[in-house]
């Protein structure tokens, strides 16, 4: 047990040290470098923001009057909602009003896909051949002004013909659920600076209408559940990765969040990755045990020294895992947009693997995705089966 112990301990150390390393300069970068005007690109590409828009909340109501406050030239924006039932119908018409560059469309309920990517596919539809880049957004993160400039940048350049952003979570209280939330978008943040598994994120990306249609994307999403997940191996596959713009990052500002909504949250996350890329989920049981193994056998070690039943080794021995792991989590702090007392911070680091390991439990007793009052059964490549409405 001493062995399996200060093995799994160091390779998780190792494992946090390394992701940290590697992705300290990419998600500082965005707080580094704030926005500073306007910046001329080499070509201007003619675009067309598409944004797929739910329920009513003043998150979300700040974030589509940020995006609706791109600084890049004749950009076009689509915002489109589900139907009048939807309570962002209401707003969306009213602060789209008689903008001559912003339109609302109704896509009408979903049936084979998961409704963003049918609300996606509708403003896609409704651009038509207008737009040489179409750029995908969220719409509860608050974007700053050249967003929309910064993704295209790449594409203008010819570097690439997909790029994509990320977004931070901005914790406004120490709670370990926000501070949770935080961590996790930290650490997919932290991925990105890895070329060979940069995923684009649907929160900001961009991507050339061609290459959106000569690769079938639309095709793709017209049966899956979500859009990145389902992007990303599509066109990976396909040799083409995107490219990770750091300054390119959403804020998201939280507080209060309840352990519930974190634990739905996460869950949720780890089911995009077991329907679309199963490889990845099962690869992921080794990263659950590092998380896991350490600090269990830390405790029950400790334990047993208190009471005589393990040798005093263990009390060390836990001890100082817990040293180098509160250490770590301390570095991680440093990448925080909002500083957070470093007791909060600790307590946040110290949970967040646990509960990372309980939703992937989770994700092995289910083949349905819940979100936003809808279930989705879904099966392998993150195909939607059926779409499963309460009657209301």
């Amino acid at each position: 047990m001493k062995t399996l112990f200060v093995v799994a301990a160091a390779a998780e150390i190792v494992m946090l040290l390394a992701l940290y390393w590697s992705g300290r300069k990419h998600v500082r970068a965005g707080l580094l470098r704030p926005y500073r005007g306007p910046v001329t690109l080499l070509r201007e590409l003619r675009a067309a923001m598409i944004i797929p828009v739910t329920g009513d909340s003043p998150a979300m109501r700040a974030g589509l009057e940020s995006l609706l406050a791109q600084d890049y030239p004749n950009l076009r924006y689509v915002l489109v909602t589900r139907d009048e039932a939807d309570p962002a119908t209401a707003f969306v018409r009213e602060l789209v009003g008689s903008r001559g560059d912003a339109v609302h469309l109704a896509s009408g309920p979903a049936s084979r896909c998961g409704q963003k990517n049918h609300n996606l596919l509708a403003g896609v539809a409704h651009v038509g051949d207008t737009a040489e880049t179409l750029i995908f957004c969220d719409s509860t993160h608050v974007a700053r002004p050249d967003l929309a400039r910064l993704l295209i940048e790449p594409l203008a350049g010819g570097r690439a013909v997909l790029s994509g952003g990320f977004h931070r979570v901005v914790p406004l209280d120490g709670r370990v659920s926000t501070i949770g939330m935080l961590l996790v978008n930290m650490v997919l943040h932290s991925l990105q600076s890895i070329r060979a598994i940069t995923q684009p994120w649907g929160g900001a990306m961009a991507i050339c209408r061609k290459t959106f249609e000569e690769y079938g994307v639309a095709k793709v999403w017209a049966g899956n559940i979500v859009d990145d997940f389902s992007l990303g191996p599509h066109l990976a596959k396909r040799g083409i990765r995107a490219w990770p713009v750091a300054e390119a990052c959403l804020s998201t500002p939280l507080k209060d969040v309840p352990v519930g909504y974190w634990r739905d949250w996460l869950t949720r996350q780890l089911l995009y990755l077991k329907f679309c890329t199963p490889e990845m989920w099962l690869g992921s049981i080794v990263v659950v045990l590092l998380f896991v193994v350490p600090p269990v056998l830390a405790v029950f070690g400790a334990l047993g020294a208190v009471s005589g039943q393990a040798g005093a080794w263990w009390l060390a021995g836990a001890f100082a895992y817990a040293a180098a792991f509160a250490g770590v989590g301390l570095a991680f702090r440093r990448l925080s947009p909002r500083m957070v007392g470093a007791w909060a911070w600790t307590k946040g680091f110290f949970v967040t693997p646990l509960m990372t390991a309980w939703c992937y439990l989770l994700t092995w007793t289910t083949s349905t995705m819940n979100w936003r009052g809808i279930a989705y059964k879904v099966t392998w490549g993150g195909r939607v089966v059926e779409v499963l409405r309460s009657e209301s």
